[in-house]
């Protein structure tokens, strides 16, 4: 009976495991990344069981599985992923990263460290963050993405440099751009060099902790930007595709209609005591040929850009490889505009004795074209947008005028010819041409345990080409040149740097010690060479033959060249993940500075507490606590070489004995052997909180940076000779919060959002200029709008902003039958202003600030919503407490091109609230004309699709993404002008930090659509 039992109950068993095997199955696929690059050695489980596989080199797995297990793909940094099976045998699975679950890595200067381990403000960019679009430069990608960070431009022209000041404006005279650092290598400037397809992320180090390592150059901040590099893995092939179609808004600006503009002109003329410009018979005519030239239709275009990136990136244990090779074109909204640009890239890497030893090396190569408007600001002939605002809407285009009757022309134009700016545009040649060589390698030896040596050098090549040209037939006579004329200049600077730095790493129980301390030397060299000639016998080759000229132009050139040596360390303790304290100090010495100022040393400090990691902390959803502080000194030697040396100039007129005159030298700067270094200190405190697993962070932080030893220039006596001369003297002030927020939530539906908040207040005060007694301020920079109106603008004040608008409290315009006892002079329809010292008279005494050219507060949102293959991203920034004058309406006023020169007081339109003549001197600069320029702007709009893997597998590609882009689509404001977000001066100054605020004749913003499309092969 047992033995019948026991037969019976192995026949069931055995019935029972027969189905089971037969339903198991072999499952192979592949694991990849979003980039569609293998993942080698990724984990592969049946999820309840403990089997499991891994995958091989090429993301390769295969595994028996049955119907109805779940297969969980696991991979270090990336979500893990479940897939259930059913009739399916083959898989591709896609696994997306989720720096979240790391301790996320964050790169600093010399190194880097974890995320948790951070003493200093630093605020980091990663690619997916970058804003969408079309991007010329790294400055596109990360605009108003971090606190504490404000990027502007002077002009929206194709290739235009654009501006980045962090917490504020910190000197008077000097750079006040941050300082660039790209994969090691130190640069000042980037000029649209670094492809922003090839960077990987940025890291904004702001407070001393994090910028004091680079010393004499991290006052104003560091921006670090890491390339991208090659994976272990198979290789992969991305191309990146887009086409932009962009417009300018050209109806900011009401232009006067030509009947107006006639009338008017003869009002101006008849006041003035002379003979109408035109008759009767003239203006009804101009009435009914409808002469009426939109001179900003006639400039303008639809812009374009085109951007072609291909990347090809892979490697194995022990080599990895990136490779990049792109071509970006723009045709800017303004004719003749443009701006193209070709790039190159190898990322290499290699280690070797069983990781002992890596080495690496780090080359780009881009070359640019670009064709822009004209430099000058004093002649309409350089300036097509200056020459806009100046011609009157009754001159016709030269093909219209041709097409009048010699009786039209006689009638409304009388002797002379009109002159018609697109001529600018269309024959004037303004171009230029860059070549950028980027080279850096290093190696890396662990010598001892703990112990790293790494050595690293590097050199940047920038050779420059601007090139200008006017043919001799040009009816136009240009500031810069007259007809048959050109000029070109040469620019060759070249950049060498290495160091050698030593690193320390160890962990001795809950002790955490990482040390580094090396030295480093930079060598640059600036050649410059410029030539030009006039009366050309002919106009075929331009400035390729200057030597065809008859008349030589005075030639110009120059050589600076200069070193710095630097020697560097830094300490990072941690206690149990508890209490850190970081230490750092470098010494740097100058060539730029005097024998005994040649040397500086750079100090900083910084501890924090992470609150979170203590026994006693105890919350549901407070995650992380972390209170941070942070003090150091920091310099600034971004001025030019041999500002300490006496320096002088060819003169041709230098008496000799009271009535001969012969060639000579006269003195053109008084030397300065104490001139030292701009030195800033930083104070930092900040509070950083996570809510809910960290998926709700928040950055609360109060700085305060004081900037002493500016180099300004102090008024002297006459008898030396000349009237100023460069001393170390003054202070300014920067102080302010920023708030950060970040939100990231993945719903189980297959929806997520993450969402970015970044806020930022900066309070700029000049605190001391060293002034000579009956001084109260220094002017600033002097602005000429057109021909005939000229003045300083701004000034340095203590006690107030640097970047203020300095001007006249604007009453209105004096009556008939009026009188004025501070302007007995004026007349009726005459300009009347605020006697403020109540003096009794209107002088210079009585300007006060009238506007702010630096926003005192910016703003960044940003929101990315995604379901399943679709992505959304929305980001607004803004800008509030900032001002501009208006400059092309004060030019619109003077040559009555605008509506508001209806606004001028004549004896018939005793309304008119501006005056009847042209302003004198520097009394266009009143408050009438400044405006509010704050504003919040739908920056960019992007919506995406990702082919899901079913169709990649059909159509043999890793990954496909389409995606459609806005930027620019909407901007709420108040302000009259062109754009807020320009400030484009055009000014003979080229000190940008005194020239905010003056928007004249600027460059617009445009609005863009881009069609994107991401291939991986």
């Amino acid at each position: 009976m047992k033995k019948t039992l026991f037969k019976m109950i192995c026949l069931l068993l055995f019935g029972l495991v027969i189905p089971v095997q037969a339903q198991e199955k072999n499952i192979e696929g592949t694991l990849v990344d979003t980039e569609g690059t293998p993942l080698a050695g990724a984990t592969i489980t049946i999820k309840g069981t403990a089997k499991g596989v891994a995958s091989d080199f090429d993301g390769n797995f295969s595994i028996n599985a049955s119907p109805g297990n779940v297969l969980v793909f696991s991979f270090l940094g990336y979500t893990t992923k479940e897939v259930k099976i059913s009739t399916q045998t083959t898989l591709k699975v896609v696994l997306e990263s989720n720096i979240s679950e790391l301790e996320e890595t964050v790169i600093i200067g010399y190194g880097s460290v974890r995320k948790e381990d951070l003493t200093g403000s630093v605020s980091v960019i990663n690619e997916d963050d970058f804003n969408q679009g079309p991007a010329v430069g790294v400055e596109n990608l990360i605009q108003g993405r971090a606190s504490g960070v404000q990027i502007s431009t002077t002009s929206a022209e194709p290739g235009a440099d654009m501006l980045v000041r962090i917490r504020g404006n910190n000197s008077v005279n000097s750079n006040n751009n941050p300082l660039y650092v790209v994969d090691g290598f130190p640069m000042e400037s980037l000029s649209n060099s670094i492809n922003p397809a090839d960077i990987e992320s940025v890291s904004i180090l702001k407070d001393a902790s994090a910028t004091a390592i680079y010393g004499t150059r991290g006052a104003n901040g560091v921006v670090i930007i890491t390339t991208k590099r090659g994976k272990q893995g198979k290789s992969s092939i991305i191309y990146t595709g887009s086409f932009s179609i962009q417009n300018a808004d050209i109806d900011a600006y009401d232009f006067i209609d030509s009947a107006d503009y006639a009338l008017l002109q003869n009002q101006i003329d008849i006041s003035n005591g002379i003979s109408p410009s035109y008759t009767d018979e003239a203006i009804a005519r101009i009435e009914e040929l409808g002469l009426q030239t939109n001179w900003l239709d006639e400039a303008f275009r639809t812009g374009y850009t085109s951007d072609h990136q291909l990347a090809v990136s892979g490697g194995n244990d022990d080599t990895k490889m990136f490779f990049s090779l792109g071509a970006y074109s723009w045709d800017g909204v303004v004719k003749n505009t443009s701006f193209d640009r070709y790039n190159l890239r190898l990322n290499a890497d290699q280690d070797l004795l069983d990781d002992r030893i890596k080495v690496g090396v780090n080359t780009s190569f881009s070359a640019t074209e670009s064709d822009f408007l004209g430099f000058s600001a004093s002649s309409l002939q350089d300036n097509i947008l200056r020459g806009i605002f100046q011609t009157s809407p009754l001159t016709p285009t030269y093909d219209v005028y041709d097409e009048l009757s010699v009786e039209d022309k006689a009638l409304i134009f009388g002797n002379s010819s009109p002159t018609d700016p697109l001529e600018t545009l269309e024959i004037m040649d303004n171009s230029g041409t860059n070549y950028f060589m980027l080279a850096n390698a290093f190696l890396e030896a662990t010598i001892l345990k703990d112990f790293t040596f790494k050595t690293q050098g590097g050199a940047r090549i920038v050779n420059q080409k601007i090139s200008q040209f006017l043919p001799s037939y040009s009816s136009l006579v240009a500031s810069s040149l007259e007809p048959g004329s050109a000029t070109q200049s040469h620019l060759l600077y070249k950049y060498y740097t290495y160091s050698n730095l030593l690193s320390y790493d160890k962990l001795i129980g809950k002790h955490s010690i990482n040390a580094v301390a090396g030295y480093s030397h930079e060598w640059s060299s600036e050649e410059y060479f410029s030539a030009g000639s006039s009366d050309f016998t002919t106009d075929a080759l331009g400035y390729y033959s200057l030597q065809s000229g008859a008349t030589i132009l005075t030639p110009s050139s120059y050589i600076a060249e200069s070193e710095l040596a630097s020697y560097l360390a830094r300490v990072n303790y941690i206690y149990d993940d508890r209490y850190l304290l970081t230490l750092t100090y470098r010494r740097d010495g100058s060539s730029k500075f005097g024998e005994g100022n040649k040397w500086g040393n750079f100090p900083a400090g910084a501890v924090a507490w992470n609150v979170h990691n203590e026994d006693f902390f105890n919350s549901n959803f407070i995650s992380q606590l972390k209170l941070r502080t942070s003090i150091g000194i920091t310099g600034n030697d971004r001025f030019g070489v041999g500002l300490g040396q006496s320096t002088f100039s060819p003169s041709a007129s230098v008496t000799t004995d009271g009535s001969t005159l012969s060639i000579g030298t006269i003195s053109s700067r008084v030397g300065n052997e104490d001139l030292q270094w701009e030195e800033t200190k930083k104070f930092d405190l900040a509070l950083e909180v996570g809510f809910f697993d960290n998926s709700l962070t928040m950055e609360l932080g109060y700085y305060k940076n004081n900037t002493t030893n500016l180099l300004l220039d102090k008024t002297i006596a006459p008898s030396n000779g000349i009237e100023s001369i460069l001393t170390n003297s003054g202070e300014v002030e920067n102080k302010g919060y920023e708030l950060s927020l970040n939100y990231n939530k993945t719903f189980n539906s297959g929806f997520s959002w993450s969402s970015t908040l970044n806020f930022s207040q900066n309070e700029n005060t000049v605190i001391d200029l060293d002034l000579i007694e009956g001084t109260d301020f220094l002017p600033g920079e002097e602005a000429r709008i057109d021909g005939n109106v000229s003045g300083s603008y701004s000034v340095l004040k203590e006690g107030l902003p640097v970047g203020t608008i300095y001007g006249y409290r604007y009453l209105g315009v004096l009556q008939q039958g009026e009188t004025s006892e501070t302007q007995p002079t004026a007349v009726a329809g005459d300009p009347l202003f605020a006697d403020l010292n109540g003096d009794g008279q209107i002088t210079g005494e009585d300007k006060e600030l009238i506007g702010n050219g630096y926003a005192k507060y910016n703003l960044g949102f940003s929101n990315t919503f995604s379901y399943k293959n679709i992505t959304l991203s929305v980001f607004l920034t803004g800008v509030f407490d900032i001002d501009k004058l208006n400059g092309n309406n004060v030019i619109g006023y003077q040559y009555n091109t605008l509506d508001i020169a209806k606004e001028r007081w004549t004896p018939e339109n005793t309304a008119g609230t501006l005056p009847q003549d042209l302003w004198q001197g520097d009394q266009w600069v009143n408050d009438y004309f400044v405006e509010d320029a704050s504003y919040v702007r739908l920056k960019n709009v992007s919506l995406s699709y990702d082919f899901s893997r079913e169709v990649l597998d059909k159509i043999g590609l890793a990954s496909l993404q389409l995606s459609l882009i806005g930027t620019n689509l909407a901007t709420w404001d108040t302000y009259s002008g062109f754009d807020p977000e320009v400030n484009s001066t055009r000014s003979s100054s080229t000190n940008l930090n005194t020239e905010a605020g003056l928007d004249a004749y600027s460059y617009p913003y445009q609005k863009s659509f881009t069609l994107g499309v991401k291939v991986g092969i």
